[in-house]
């Protein structure tokens, strides 16, 4: 923006610019608002006017006085304030204390505090005329006589050196002017001069009075006079007939003398008077003007004795139009051309041209004289879109060249180029000129009847075609419709390439998109847009400049692009119902020519003729409305301190407050938060009051802030402490006391309920001690059974899950290693097909019987799942003989007696004692092989393998061969087979 901003800079001082200026006249070009009774000024002759610190506007009128905050006109007058001395207001002045001094045809009152006091004790003889302050802060009265106002005595003493009545006071420093009757007196360091009118001007008043620089002027009611030279010289008034009474003069902060007469308003400028027609509007809208004040916004205010009271502003944006020449304000395009403006309007195009329109000599060979598009093509050709057809002027003299009769039925709406191509897009379909004939061959159908809004080539060559019923985009030679998009069948109104290389997409009154096909990002109103619209964009810097019917902003590109609307700050804002004259009404057409930038400029085309914004506003912004506290009401009373303390039955508040402002007041936007209640801010709008009811007693600070509906940005907060006592039994004391009480009765309570259950304690532990030995007893039975196998009461693989660690454990503190055994009943199967399961089931029983007989308390008998049983021994020294045993039991029991089996049972043992590096599951898959060895060496016997420390290699693989071992000698081990036979 810095950058863009200094070229604008460079072209103002440079040469080039000098061709140009003619065309940026600075006009007096004011917007207004004016008010009267139906808007609530309590009557329509404003006879004084004056401004206060905080911005309100208090104005005097033949009904009272009035405070003005650009909304709402408060009212004062006999009705309903106590001291008021009369409703003919005839002067006011705020003094350096920002006291209110009230002049009335009845006397003199004075504002302070929110409270009128009459300070004359009698009324002044005649009333108050005016009223003025010197440096030193001493206060003179005009009336029928000159007062001074003694501030120590509280009185008003009669000025004795002035003879006779007082028309006007006019101070500078400490120079003070009184208009009088045939002439005029100074009061300079308490030293009085009178300086007599000339003879020939009998019962000559002095009523108006104004210095400016060394020359002083005097309105009175036989014309305006200058005091020059000691000369009274009379300066006649342009237009007007004879002596014409002076009404007002008013030296602005300028140093500007404004002039009144009863119908007209002039202006001194070097001495002479210039009527400023533009001020008071068309004849009859607003005269005699009889009171006036610059604020402190920069506005105007004039007050008339019949048409209330105006506003006026010079507006950031500048207006071209009729007053420019143009020949119909209804301007639909604009097209830049060299240094100047092509305007197209209903009646043709116009040429801005050092401030003044003309008309093309073309226009009489268009097809229409409705102007609707406008483009200027690489070869210099003016592309001229109407409303009945399409026409072809030289770019460089604006001759008329050709008529292009075949589309001479339809509005042109929007032309661009692509090389030597003219792309054209009308309300009857889509067009294109090559070899300067119009063509539709390459145009698919549901394009060659379209209404089309806007057609763009990008950088890419890609051609983008905006219709009342969505978008189209060819890409290479074939055109598709962009399905899925947010506006898909929607109004297209706009299409622009920005310079990242992202498109923006403008809609009717859906909002816009922004991105690249499959990659759109899609604004609204919902997400902060102050309008649905777009009618143009223009991208400057790190701003997007957005036009649309309501007016056009400015909004915040790379907070855009991250998907957050931000900075919105409207520079046109059309959407109140003043717009009509209080805003330069922006903007007009949906398509191509709708806005361009140009000479440091941006142009739009409106129904009022074209409006220019300068580009150095686009770091500007208007002032922020200032918030007033206007005031607290609890229980009847008001409060307007900044702190206020309340006693405690006033729990229920109403707060007013305000923010003077006179441009769009009715969008003024409020925000407040009472602190120490509300945890964030309370979005009021327009309402200016807030309510707060049963309140509990604290510290409390309530704050507000404003803004502008078409601004971002908030105003520093304003704000009022408010403290709300507590009643007694609120108070600190009082709840410490009962809070006390409380804790004694808990503690009794508490005691009683101890004894209580130290009752029902001991009865319970008596039922829980039953109960716990009950339930560990039951629990013990269920974790046995958990553990043992419900077929033969031995142990299950539960079991050794649950208790390995320990047994491993007492492994290591006695250093005995474990002896795992594997035992298998031969041939079990054959038991099982031919006896049946039961038998088998018997048999099973009465080898676990055989294995608890013949073995130690400390060895550990487990099922090991069908006819294998796992021994695991703790003590290993005579494990050889357990084994032994065990499998001597099993040969030896009378199977063929007890069980009728045909030859008796036996079993197969595989062992291994486990070192104490080793993993147990190792030890057991040894014990495996043992067993399997033993099997697969005739079964019924016994394999005992003794492995010495440290164990060879090959034992550690899980898939070791033992038989391979004990062949090598790498393995020992016991049995009552031959091992050495067997290997």
């Amino acid at each position: 923006m810095r950058r863009y901003l200094y070229l604008v800079l460079v072209l103002l001082s440079s040469n080039s610019w000098l061709n140009v200026s003619a065309m940026v006249l600075s006009q007096n070009d004011y917007l207004y608002r004016i008010w009267s009774v139906e808007s609530g000024l309590p009557q329509i002759s404003v006879t004084a006017l004056a401004q206060d610190e905080q911005g309100f506007l208090w104005v005097g009128t033949q009904n009272g006085l009035a405070r003005f905050d650009g909304l709402n006109f408060q009212v004062f007058n006999t009705a309903n304030t106590a001291d008021f001395s009369s409703n003919l207001i005839t002067a006011l002045h705020i003094d350096k204390q920002q006291r209110l001094w009230i002049g009335t045809v009845n006397g003199l009152m004075r504002f302070e505090n929110k409270t009128f006091t009459r300070l004359d004790r009698q009324p002044l003889k005649g009333g108050v005329t005016s009223i003025a302050e010197l440096a030193d802060g001493r206060i003179f009265i005009g009336a029928a006589h000159l007062y001074q106002w003694q501030e120590q005595q509280q009185t008003l003493e009669q000025v004795m050196a002035h003879h006779g009545p007082v028309f006007q006071l006019h101070q500078q420093q400490d120079a003070l002017w009184l208009g009088g009757l045939n002439g005029y007196a100074l009061l300079e360091n308490d030293k009085y001069q009178w300086f007599g009118a000339p003879e020939q001007t009998a019962e000559l008043q002095v009523t108006q009075i104004v210095k400016q620089g060394k020359d002083l002027y005097l309105g009175t009611n036989q014309g305006l006079f200058r005091y020059q030279y000691e000369q009274w010289q009379p300066l006649p008034l342009p237009g007007s007939v004879g002596n014409t009474r002076i009404e007002l003069l008013y030296l602005d902060p300028q140093q500007r003398v404004w002039v009144a007469s009863y119908d007209k308003l002039y202006q001194l400028k070097q001495g002479q008077l210039t009527v400023e027609d533009g001020v008071l509007g068309k004849p009859g809208e607003f005269s005699w003007v009889e009171s006036m004040l610059q604020d402190k916004f920069g506005n105007l205010w004039l007050g008339s004795h019949s048409h209330g009271l105006k506003r006026l502003r010079r507006p950031p944006t500048q207006r071209f139009s009729k007053e420019q020449g143009i020949n119909d304000p209804y301007v639909w395009a604009v097209q830049p051309w060299q240094h100047h403006i092509l305007a197209g309007t209903n009646s043709g195009i116009s040429l801005l041209q050092h401030g003044q329109f003309q008309p093309l000599s073309a226009n009489q060979y268009l097809p229409n004289l409705f102007v609707y598009s406008m483009l200027i093509d690489g070869q210099q050709r003016l592309w001229v879109g109407t409303r009945a057809g399409l026409s072809r002027l030289d770019g460089k003299t604006l001759e008329w060249r050709r008529n292009y009769n075949e589309i001479s039925h339809v509005l042109v709406t929007s032309i661009t180029q692509e090389n030597d191509r003219i792309w054209v897009g009308t309300n009857g379909g889509l067009f294109y000129v090559d070899n300067d004939e119009l063509h539709q061959q390459q145009v698919p159908e549901v394009l060659r009847s379209a209404q089309i809004r806007i057609v763009m080539v990008d950088s890419q060559q890609r051609l983008w075609v905006g219709t009342e019923n969505g978008l189209f985009l060819r890409d290479g030679d074939s055109f598709a419709k962009l399905e899925g998009m947010p506006l898909s069948d929607r109004f297209i109104s706009a299409i622009k390439e920005l310079a990242d290389g992202n498109i923006f997409i403008g809609s009717f009154d859906q909002g816009f998109v922004l991105g690249k096909p499959k990659h759109w990002q899609w604004f609204t109103q919902q997400k902060g847009l102050p309008s649905s619209g777009v009618l143009h964009v223009e991208q400057i810097e790190n701003q997007l400049l957005i036009s649309s019917f309501q007016g056009f902003y400015r909004i915040n590109y790379p907070e855009l692009r991250q998907g957050r609307v931000e900075q919105v700050y409207m520079l046109v804002d059309d959407r109140r119902p003043e717009a009509a004259s209080d805003s330069h009404r922006c903007c007009n057409g949906a398509g191509s020519s709708k806005g361009a930038v140009h000479q440091g400029r941006l142009w739009y085309p409106t129904l009022d003729g074209v409006l220019a914004l300068p580009l150095q506003q686009l770091i500007q912004y208007g002032p922020i409305p200032q918030p007033v506290l206007d005031s607290l009401t609890v229980s009847g009373e008001n409060y307007s301190a900044s702190s206020v303390n309340l006693s405690p039955n006033k729990r229920d508040w109403h707060f007013r407050f305000t923010a003077p402002f006179f441009m769009h007041a009715a969008s003024v936007l409020f925000r407040y938060k009472l602190e120490g209640y509300d945890i964030s801010w309370v979005d009021a709008g327009r309402r200016r009051e807030a309510f707060y009811t049963n309140l509990p007693p604290g510290q409390y600070r309530f704050i507000i802030q404003v803004r502008l509906a078409s601004d971002y940005r908030w105003s520093e907060p304003v704000g009022m402490n408010v403290y709300l006592a507590p009643h007694w039994y609120e108070t600190a004391t009082a709840r410490a006391l009962t809070l006390i009480l409380l804790l004694l009765i808990f503690w009794a309570l508490y005691r009683w309920r101890l004894m209580a259950l130290a009752k029902a304690k001991q009865q319970l532990e008596i039922i829980v001690t039953q109960r716990t030995a009950e339930l560990y007893q039951v629990n013990k039975k269920l974790e046995c059974m958990s553990m043992q196998d419900a077929l033969t009461g031995l142990n299950n693989r539960h079991y050794l899950d649950t208790n390995i660690k320990q047994i491993l454990s007492r492994s290591d503190r006695s250093n005995e290693p474990l002896v795992w055994a594997l035992l298998d009943l031969d041939f079990f199967k054959r038991i099982n097909d031919t006896f049946g399961h039961h038998t088998g089931d018997e048999i099973l029983i009465i080898v676990a019987e055989l294995l608890r007989q013949n073995s130690r308390d400390t060895d550990h008998l487990i099922r090991w799942g069908g006819e294998e049983f796992l021994l695991v021994l703790e003590h290993s020294q005579d494990a050889l003989l357990v084994l032994q045993r065990i499998h001597q039991a099993v040969a030896q029991y009378p199977w063929q007696q007890d069980m009728g089996l045909k030859q008796s049972l036996t079993c197969s043992i595989g062992a291994v004692a486990q070192l104490s590096d080793w993993d147990w599951q190792h030890s057991l898959r040894l014990a495996d092989q043992a067993l399997y060895w033993v099997k697969q060496h005739g079964r019924n016997g016994y394999l005992l393998l003794d492995i010495s420390s440290p164990a060879p290699a090959e034992l550690l693989d899980e898939n070791v061969n033992i038989t391979e071992l004990l062949a090598q000698g790498k393995l020992q081990a016991t049995s009552n087979k031959d091992i050495t036979e067997a290997t």
